[in-house]
């Protein structure tokens, strides 16, 4: 998964490997039991070898990460990025990246359009600008008629930062459709796959069929491998659903887990195309094309439910990453564009609008919703991060119940707090230092505007050994940004809807 590229210094060539986003490939091969890598190091391997060094040693010693390794875990890269053709067109790209300004939202322009969603040329009809992550094409934004249809570059608003505010305002007021075909999918099958799931994943799944149950997969030390939904389909079936980045991490994680549980575990991303349809008019437009109810009584929040839709099938989600009343549309892809237009052409008596993945962060952050891989990582402990309702220690055994039990009793380090800017200009990201009553106390884990509140909002930690939640809110915080201090407010609730409402009308 690395191009071997040469630099040419006078009268030598320099040959260096360069992998397709430009970080090093670390750690347990995706495809073997105890086979290391530490390959690919774009030309920071000097620099990068003392702690590459120690933390490969550390994890073919214990078994485990000695902290996040995510952005230079092999296994994220997928399959496809093998391919010597699409290795050439890439690294050509990469080697100059290397020391460019990383600008945020950076897309790459090598080696695109080879993993598409059903819905693709659809959206791209509608003038979607597409990202791609993990090689999939996805609409991060769509352009207005006659503008410029890509991205430029800055560290402060760049040219998407109002349309984005307009699909974000159009779920929190109305009605806006997004693809979330790119997300992983991974079916468990089998005559153990309760008992299973109870043992790799920190929820309940002894649960009705149709059930949605919001899961982490935990390690020993209570860390967080993965985030996910789990929906029990049938008596021996369930759906993982997991980000798109981590799907095949997910999944060998799963698969090293096995263990002697009777269970068959499949990657079925590419066999549904899923719409999301969010926004308080959903349930409006969900009722205009299917006969079916989408009443509480029948599809409550956290329940799924076969439909029909249009002229086809489907299979509904009521679940939200944005804080919305809402559905994902799960549908065979080979109906997929029907129910596409189906869904398209009567939501424009609805005033609907087409929304891409920027929208998605902006809504879920001022919720309070977690990032995989930026609030929550294999560091981070579950109870730490405020995710302790989805964990279950009434269950006998699960991968990291100890380490939940002990943090109970212990007591809590730290806290996932969310800050809000108290001055609506600057923008936040991630990184940016977190200091309370003046002393540097930690770090944004991320950032993003939020167009409902009005300023920019982020998540990061703050230490809080044997203090109460009084005493963390009782303090003065500030972000620094850029070398600036701006005045934060802080909250441990979401600021946006804190007692989630919206979710449930």
């Amino acid at each position: 998964m690395t191009m071997i590229t040469p630099s040419y210094l006078g009268d030598t060539i320099e040959y260096s490997s360069f992998t397709p986003d430009d970080a090093y490939h670390l750690g347990l091969a995706p495809e073997l039991d105890n086979f290391w890598v530490a390959a690919g190091f774009n030309s920071i391997g000097i620099q990068s070898a003392g702690g590459a060094g120690m933390a490969l040693a550390e994890w073919m010693d214990s078994g485990s990460k000695p902290f996040d390794l995510g952005d230079v875990d092999i296994s994220r890269m997928q399959p496809f990025q093998g391919n010597k053709k699409y290795l050439f067109e890439r690294s050509k790209e990469t080697l100059g990246l290397l020391y460019a300004d990383h600008f945020p939202y950076l897309q790459k322009k090598t080696a695109r359009n080879i993993r598409r969603t059903p819905f693709h040329h659809q959206l791209l009809s509608q003038g979607a600008v597409m990202g791609e992550i993990a090689g999939w094409e996805r609409a991060n934004w769509f352009a207005d008629k006659g503008q410029k249809r890509s991205y430029e570059y800055t560290w402060k608003r760049q040219n998407w930062f109002e349309n984005s505010a307009r699909e974000h305002r159009s779920i929190r007021e109305n009605i806006g459709m997004y693809d979330m075909s790119s997300f992983g999918k991974i079916r468990i099958e089998g005559r153990d796959a309760t008992k299973f799931l109870n043992f790799v994943a920190g929820g309940q799944y002894d649960v009705e069929i149709g059930k949605i149950v919001y899961s982490q997969f935990l390690n020993n030390a209570g860390g967080i491998e993965a985030d996910v939904t789990i929906t029990r389909l049938t008596e021996s079936a369930y759906l993982v659903v997991t980000p798109a980045a981590t799907r095949l991490a997910d999944q060998i994680w799963l698969s090293r887990n096995i263990g002697d549980f009777n269970v068959v575990i499949t990657d079925v991303t590419a066999g549904e195309g899923v719409l999301a349809i969010m926004g308080p008019s959903s349930r409006k437009l969900l009722q205009m094309v299917s006969p079916n109810s989408f009443d509480n009584d029948v599809n409550p929040f956290g329940t799924a439910q076969e439909i029909e839709i249009g002229m086809g099938l489907a299979r509904v989600h009521r679940v939200t990453y944005v804080g919305e009343l809402g559905w994902e549309v799960y549908v065979s892809s080979d109906q997929a564009g029907h129910i596409f237009d189906t869904l398209f052409d009567a939501g424009q008596d609805l005033d609907m609008k087409l929304c891409g993945m920027h929208m998605m962060d902006s809504l879920r952050i001022e919720k309070g919703f977690r990032h995989f891989g930026h609030d929550i990582t294999c560091e981070d402990h579950v109870l730490e991060a405020g995710l302790g309702f989805a964990v279950k220690t009434s269950k006998p055994d699960f991968i990291g119940r100890d380490a939940v039990l002990r943090k109970k009793e212990n007591g809590l380090d730290r806290r996932l707090l969310q800050f809000v800017l108290n001055d609506s200009e600057p923008l936040l990201y991630h990184n940016e230092p977190i200091l309370r009553d003046g002393e540097l106390v930690g770090h944004l884990t991320s950032g993003n505007y939020g167009h409902t509140i009005g300023a920019a909002i982020g998540l990061g930690y703050v230490p809080c050994k044997d203090e109460t939640v009084s005493d963390i809110l009782a303090s003065n915080y500030e972000i620094d940004v850029a070398g600036s201090k701006i005045k934060a407010d802080v909250a441990i609730k979401p600021i946006y809807d804190p007692k989630s409402e919206r979710v449930k009308i």
